[in-house]
């Protein structure tokens, strides 16, 4: 009786372990597509490792057809280009993401459109500052100074803060450009402040009376004129908080039982202020202009 012969059948590595498994395989990948072509020599010199550890990692990528050799230049093919790509958009995730985990895991990410949410690493370094329960609505001096200095100012409010108002309308006369949306309940809010002349709370110093009347004065001022740039949000997802400017980007999410918290993410990467304002534009093509929801108060 003849025996059966035993064939050995070697496995080849998967291509997402070709590139994962190997620091030196995915930092050379990301390598040439940040800096180009390069050769050998200048390879080692970025690597800082010797040749001879470098040269199998080298034809492994080869041999998947994700770089490839011209001349004495190492070179990404096309597809290694658009692999390289999908890794760096892959890093860029899982760092952002470790980087704040806490925030991430406890908020409420639905109000985040997929297509924005799959390129949150787009937001590159991020804060995560916590506001003082003792004076929720103390805005930080940093944060006041990079609005006052900026040229054009985005908004969405979905949770009233008093001083909102009167920032806006310091923002017109200083010719900011600026633009709101809030949402309904957050309107039905400053149509209750307009409803009447005299001020809501009445004190006992004429000074403080006098304010509070021209604070609602102010109110019905932007939301009557035509001029201001202000917007009620229509759409179906949840809302946040956020500000984008040209200067900096604060975004406010509700944990996942929908409360707010006292934490918000701010940067000022020019990456984040770009992803900030497509989110902004993605709720204001689902906005309509203010005027179109009211009465004349």
């Amino acid at each position: 009786m003849k025996s059966k012969a035993h064939i050995r059948v070697e496995t080849r590595p998967s291509l997402l372990d070709t590139i994962f498994l190997s620091e030196k395989r995915k930092n050379l990948l990301l390598l040439l597509k940040e800096e180009g072509p390069k050769s050998g020599e200048e390879i080692k010199d970025m690597f800082d490792f010797p040749w001879k550890s470098i040269t199998p990692q080298i034809r492994k990528l080869i041999d998947w057809g994700l770089v490839l050799e011209e001349g004495e230049l190492y070179v990404l093919s096309d597809m290694g280009s658009v692999i390289a790509e999908k890794v760096q958009v892959l890093l860029n995730t899982l760092s952002i993401y470790e980087e704040n985990l806490d925030f991430w895991y406890d908020h409420d990410l639905s109000s985040i459109p997929l297509h924005l949410l799959a390129r949150v690493g787009e937001l590159g370094h991020v804060n995560i500052l916590e506001r003082d329960l003792s004076n929720i609505f103390l805005i930080p001096e940093e944060i006041t100074k990079n609005l006052v200095d900026s040229k054009r100012i985005m908004s969405f409010v979905s949770v009233f803060h008093p001083s909102s108002p009167f920032l806006y309308f310091e923002y017109l006369e200083k010719g900011i450009e600026a633009t709101a949306i809030v949402t309904k309940p957050i309107l039905e809010i400053l149509q209750t402040e307009c409803t009447f002349d005299l001020p809501f709370i009445k004190t006992n110093n004429s000074i403080l009376n006098r304010a509070l009347i021209e604070y609602k004065q102010e109110i019905k001022h932007i939301l009557n004129s035509k001029a201001s740039n202000f917007l009620v949000y229509e759409g179906d997802l949840k809302p946040m908080s956020m500000i984008v400017t040209d200067r900096i980007f604060l975004l406010s999410l509700l944990d996942k039982k929908g409360r707010l918290t006292t934490k918000f993410l701010i940067s000022f990467e020019p990456a984040a202020l770009e992803w900030g304002e497509e989110l902004f534009v993605y709720y204001k093509e689902r906005s309509k202009p203010i005027i179109e929801s009211l009465s004349t108060l």
